[in-house]
């Protein structure tokens, strides 16, 4: 099974009609227009990206789907978050990332540890007792491994803490393959 089926089955188990659920990282707007879906015309959605073709594809997409739910902004992820979390009462009941570049765009532009980091601490914020954070890291371009063993430094420390990490590899082939992080919140 590919990690963008295995991401999709842990957001088919988090969200459900009217709940919130942010995309830290819009891209294409595949994981979007997923989410957009799975919670409904009565939820939301709210998909960030720091390329303004990138929320330009996001928004094609979703208005090819005649999806209306949604709030697209274009910045960094860590501000945008930081904010939702400072200025925002509502909690989301899952959060995605996918780490690196936006395919087919420039590869110079992508995600690096320092506001991914900042961004995580965000969104981990902003989840639901009950929610789930995805994190899938693109490792194979400069960059990505580094950013790749961040998260994974984060994600382990989540875990001391008491929320539930699983982690999810494909074997590796000729490729370094990405990696799928999934954290759910300690439940008091």
């Amino acid at each position: 099974m590919q990690l963008t089926q295995l991401a999709h089955q842990y957001l088919e188990q988090h969200l459900s009609e009217g709940a919130l659920a942010i995309d830290a990282t819009a891209g294409n707007g595949h994981d979007t227009l997923k989410l957009a879906k799975l919670v409904g015309a009565s939820g939301q959605v709210i998909a960030m990206d720091i390329q303004p073709e990138a929320i330009d594809s996001t928004q094609q997409r979703l208005d090819a789907a005649a999806i209306h739910n949604y709030q697209l902004t274009t910045g960094d992820h860590a501000e945008i978050l930081h904010n939702l979390y400072t200025q925002h009462s509502a909690k989301a009941s899952a959060i995605t990332f996918n780490l690196g570049y936006l395919p087919g765009s420039d590869k110079h532009i992508q995600t690096t540890p320092h506001s991914t980091l900042k961004a995580l601490n965000a969104a981990r914020h902003l989840l639901t007792p009950s929610g789930a954070l995805l994190v899938t890291a693109y490792r194979g371009h400069t960059g990505g491994l580094d950013e790749a063993q961040r998260v994974e430094q984060w994600m382990r420390q989540q875990q001391s803490k008491g929320d539930q990490i699983d982690a999810h590899e494909p074997q590796a082939t000729t490729r370094i393959p990405p990696i799928l992080w999934v954290l759910r919140p300690l439940v008091d």
